[in-house]
């Protein structure tokens, strides 16, 4: 799209990144009259966005309201102050859940089309007040590639899990009992969901808007009120604003030991997000925001690509963690959270031993036995099919050997853990399954051989991002907007939210500011 005139000509918005929230911003600012192009510095649109299922989180919204769902915003600010945790800057709270409902809108009426997903409540039903059972959890519909023409292989597909389903179905599924022959036929008409879907949506949004897109093109400097310094010197002009959106910093070993101190950190996003926006936003004149103790921290494990050296990250907590006839335990051998609920887990990793002068939990392993393997998922995989690099032994302290674990330590716990799963009771730490999905079981013994482990890895979203205000603006260290830039997604700091974390708040967000820069850059260039 577009034409070399803008090259000599400048636009009147450079967004930096194609992830949702960049394409939002980019769908937004051309929606409402700002010729806008987005620079990806990859060769393939979509980022990090592309790896993930792609919730939405949207509190009073339509959809709901529609169905009959009872979600006042009264509610909304009840659920969402509970996660917060005492971290979250109210005003950017605020201006989210009244927006975010308004956002859903917006892009809907660019041609999104959403739905409901079912059978997933927030993370904390029946724990925290104002949280739903059904009704905030939303994704797009399913997209053919084919509707993106010429774009339509340019779009991030990771390559160790299927990308053909809905969010509903690959829950329903437990991520691996599925149609295969539905599969094969998605596949051949190359249908696409989860992330891949939500990127697609929006890439064909901003194509038929008029956005110019173009990939391979990374930014070395951002000059405020003027434009972007590309790799080869030449300067881009950005009339209206400059909009970072280029994701986190979580492929970047320095910074993750700056501001996240966990050993072993794997991250489960692109190697290209180097922490790039944290950078240049920096640089030029804005501030870092940090979260502490943010419960976005997760477990799972690298998946070798079939036919090449790559791997990808698989998170354990929606499926693995959450299943029957599986535990989690240190290098003692010993349990330490509740599995089934990732936040639990994640706020049991930071333990520090003093005696022992290193991580009490880290690192940790994945423990289950065959009762698991025929019934339920592993990496993704179909059921009952488990890959050669994951560890097996005919019983448990064979298995701890072989894993490094204490092996009298694993044997004590596997016993205690039966105990407990035979009376329908965990009286250590409560496993009771994950609260977004009322009624899964969650315990059941690990007695039949042969038992199979593998070590776990932390990961997660940054707690680390550029500063903003309610209009998406950078803000410098004395609080003061820098004109004309702004930050949005895992590039922003994540004042809205605070400690806790909702899955669908960072697609929300990402969203819901995109429009609100747009929206502000419009008024801005308008009053210039």
């Amino acid at each position: 799209m577009g034409t070399r005139t803008g090259t000599r000509a400048g636009f009147d918005v450079v967004v930096l990144g194609s992830g949702i929230a960049g394409l939002s911003a980019a769908v937004a600012a051309q929606r409402l009259g700002l010729r806008t192009v987005v620079l990806e510095k990859s060769r393939q649109i979509g980022g990090g966005t592309c790896h993930s299922t792609a919730l939405i989180w949207v509190g009073s919204n339509h959809l709901a309201k529609a169905r009959g769902i009872n979600d006042p915003l009264e509610a909304v600010h009840e659920y969402m102050g509970f996660l917060g945790g005492g971290q979250a800057d109210p005003r950017h709270m605020r201006t989210f859940i009244e927006q975010a409902p308004r956002a859903l809108k917006f892009f809907e009426r660019c041609g999104i089309p959403f739905r409901l997903v079912e059978g997933i409540a927030d993370h904390y039903f029946d724990v925290a007040p104002g949280a739903l059972r059904h009704g905030r959890t939303i994704e797009a519909e399913l997209i053919a590639g084919e509707v993106l023409g010429k774009w339509q292989h340019r779009v991030v597909r990771p390559g160790s899990a299927p990308s053909c389903v809905s969010a509903q179905e690959l829950f329903a599924s437990r991520g691996g009992n599925w149609d295969h022959a539905l599969l094969a036929r998605r596949r051949q008409l190359d249908m696409r969901g989860l992330g891949v879907g939500l990127i697609t949506h929006f890439l064909r949004a901003a194509l038929a808007a008029g956005v110019e897109v173009r990939t391979g093109q990374r930014v070395t400097a951002l000059l405020p009120g003027k434009g972007v310094v590309r790799q080869d010197g030449r300067t881009l002009r950005a009339r209206a604003g400059i909009v970072i959106a280029t994701g986190g910093y979580e492929s970047n070993p320095a910074l993750v030991n700056k501001f996240e101190g966990i050993p072993g950190w794997h991250s489960y996003f692109p190697d290209s997000l180097h922490g790039d926006g944290l950078i240049l936003g920096t640089s030029a004149g804005g501030s870092v925001h940090v979260i502490q103790n943010q419960l976005q921290l997760f477990l799972g494990f690298p998946v070798p690509i079939d036919g090449s050296r790559r791997t990808e990250f698989r998170l354990a907590g929606i499926i693995e963690l959450t299943s029957p006839h599986t535990m989690v335990v240190n290098s003692r051998g010993q349990r330490f959270a509740d599995e089934s609920v990732f936040q639990r887990v994640a706020a049991r990793l930071r333990d520090f031993d003093v005696d022992r002068h290193d991580y009490a939990n880290l690192p940790c392993f994945l423990v289950f036995d065959s009762q698991f393997t025929r019934q339920y998922s592993f990496g993704g995989r179909p059921v009952g099919e488990i890959p050669s690099w994951v560890s097996s032994a005919a019983t448990p302290q064979a298995l701890a050997q072989s894993l490094g674990i204490d092996a009298d330590g694993l044997l004590r716990s596997v016993d205690r853990f039966n105990r407990y799963a035979e009376n329908g009771k965990d009286e250590d730490f409560n496993r009771r399954g994950d609260l977004r999905f009322p009624g899964r079981p969650t315990l059941g013994t690990l007695q039949k051989p042969p038992f199979y482990g593998i070590r776990l890895r932390p990961a997660g979203s940054g707690s680390a991002g550029l500063l903003t205000n309610t209009h998406a603006q950078l803000l410098g260290h004395d609080r003061r907007p820098v004109q004309g830039l702004y930050a949005i997604g895992n590039a922003a700091a994540k004042t809205e939210l605070g400690v806790g974390y909702q899955a669908g708040l960072t697609m929300a967000s990402g969203m819901t500011f995109g429009l609100l820069a747009a929206r502000h850059m419009k008024k801005q260039a308008a009053s210039a």
